[in-house]
């Protein structure tokens, strides 16, 4: 696939589907696919994204005070995982209920970590009821939203912000040819599904300004966009409100 440059290959998204995105192969490819993920959002920086927004809103938290989050398309649940334990280093209650609708790799998320009582694994397709309104303090998501049209942004936007007591963190690669070229770098030595899904991932992208578009016609007005190590960017905000805290008992 031709890189393009900004002007051309990478000023539109395209909406190509991801290998994984039609077709989900067996356990042991699954399992080589999150190992991979998982490493790249540990040295990468995609947990620290995440993390670094979390403690900006940690500010206006309680010592030993409930955080319940709610992550999309959590397949490793290593994110998931690394947010509990900066809760536990800092002394927050952080639970994660990790939500993805494949089978498969919620068993590499069981089996890539020891059991957590503040770890929930949930099998359910997000634009799907499965829970009320404002059942969580906070809505995440990372390397998700790349894979929806322009329309579904929009809706999982909606229901992220009805499903969240007080904020978001989207957390996603933006598009760019730097990106794409980093993205081919690291991917090329491992599976041949990464070397073809990473990259095209790049194109599906959304710029900055497109998810502030994005954001503006789901109604959202406080969220905002911050830039991070290796061509990640975060889309996250809180509501202003007032907040009831509960105490661990």
């Amino acid at each position: 696939m031709r890189a393009g440059g900004d002007g051309d290959g990478f000023a539109r998204r395209i909406h190509q589907h991801e290998i994984l995105d039609d077709h989900e192969p067996e356990q042991v490819v699954v399992d080589r696919i999150y190992t991979f993920l998982a490493m790249a959002n540990r040295r990468f920086g995609g947990a620290a994204a995440t993390i670094a927004r979390f403690e900006q809103f940690s500010r206006g938290w309680c010592s030993g005070e409930r955080i319940d989050v709610l992550d999309i398309a959590s397949g490793a649940a290593d994110i998931p995982r690394a947010l509990i334990a900066w809760g536990r280093r800092r002394g927050f209650d952080v639970r994660v209920t990790a939500l993805d609708i494949s089978r498969s790799a919620l068993g590499y998320a069981r089996r890539s970590g020891p059991p957590d009582d503040r770890l929930r694994l949930l099998c359910a397709d997000i634009t799907r009821p499965f829970c009320r309104d404002q059942s969580f303090d906070y809505v995440t998501s990372a390397l998700f939203f790349h894979h929806l049209t322009d329309a579904q942004v929009v809706d999982v936007l909606r229901l992220s912000d009805r499903l969240a007591r007080r904020g978001m963190v989207i957390n996603d690669l933006t598009r760019c040819r730097r990106t794409w070229l980093l993205t081919w770098l690291l991917t090329w030595p491992f599976h041949p599904i990464l070397h073809h899904d990473g990259p095209l991932s790049v194109r599906r992208a959304l710029t900055p300004g497109e998810f502030m578009a994005h954001a503006s016609a789901a109604g959202i007005d406080w969220l905002t966009i911050e830039r991070h190590f290796a061509e990640r960017i975060t889309v996250a905000g809180e509501r202003k409100m007032v907040r009831q805290v509960r105490w661990v008992q």
